[in-house]
């Protein structure tokens, strides 16, 4: 009885070791649902920087409209789940850059929903 437990229990350890290598190597599309408090955002890419996903925002001119704009924006590539410690929305406007830390809303398929608002 005593070896029927052990290599059940043996049995459990090996598969739960197996599920975590698989999802730790698992490659997933990573999106931000982003909302601006002014409008004239341009999207300029994302990047892995030391574990943080950073998508990228640019706003130039003097004079932008207070305007609430929602869009998402989606990675091109799938990127390593083990990768991805964070994820940031950066905007710089006229030189000044601002960081804004995005929540994580949930996964949908095959992509890793993020959510981040302009203060």
């Amino acid at each position: 009885m005593k070896k029927v437990l052990g290599a059940i229990a043996l049995i459990f350890v090996v598969a739960g070791a197996y599920g975590i290598m698989h999802y730790a190597n698992e490659e997933i599309y990573y999106s931000l649902r982003a909302t601006f408090r002014m409008a004239g955002v341009g999207y300029k890419g994302y990047e892995l920087r030391d574990g943080t996903l950073v998508f990228k925002f640019e706003r130039k001119g003097d004079v932008f409209a207070q305007v609430i704009v929602s869009k998402e924006y989606t990675t091109s590539e799938k990127i390593p789940i083990k990768d991805v410690k964070k994820v940031i929305m950066e905007i710089t406007t006229n030189g000044t850059t601002k960081v804004y830390e995005a929540k994580f809303v949930g996964r949908e398929g095959e992509k890793m929903i993020y959510e981040a608002i302009e203060r």
